[in-house]
């Protein structure tokens, strides 16, 4: 697959100035007072890996600790959820710029098929802002011949 490139928009790009400034108007687009990090849904960072024994899902959860986090399986999805809350520290300081991500959040992966989503056999640990999520593989069964009778 041959990868996309940006590109920066055209000074056209924008159907019309005066449109845009009317349909944030109308739909009250940026008007919330709180920064911008804020208004968007915070999606953290998702690597998937898989090896011979097992599947590996590696999320970016910087700040949370094992109660902010929850990990599911709900039928064959892989289901993170969570929230980062935002404690302002009032010690003289005024922020000019937050990019942090602040805010609930929720990721639902599909699962490949042939792993063990056993609950007992699926393990989580969270490392300084990292969650690591190991579900095993199922054991391929042996082939087995089956008898056929007739009645």
């Amino acid at each position: 697959m041959k990868p996309i490139l940006w590109r920066e928009r055209a000074p056209l790009a924008s159907f019309n100035p005066d449109f845009d400034n009317w349909m944030e108007s109308v739909f009250d687009l940026g008007s919330s007072k709180l920064p911008e990090t804020f208004r968007r849904t915070p999606m953290p960072a998702v690597n998937l890996a898989e090896s011979g024994k097992e599947f590996v899902a590696t999320i970016e959860v910087p700040g949370l600790e094992e109660k902010d986090v929850s990990v599911q399986i709900l039928g064959d999805q892989l289901v993170i959820s969570g929230e980062r809350k935002w404690e302002e520290e009032k010690k003289d300081k005024e922020f000019y710029r937050v990019e942090s991500q602040y805010g609930a959040f929720k990721r639902v992966l599909p699962l490949p098929d042939g792993l063990n989503l056993d609950a007992d056999a699926v393990s989580a640990k969270l490392t300084k802002g990292i969650l690591e999520i190991h579900i095993p593989k199922t054991e391929p069964k042996p082939a087995a011949k089956i008898k056929v009778s007739s009645k």
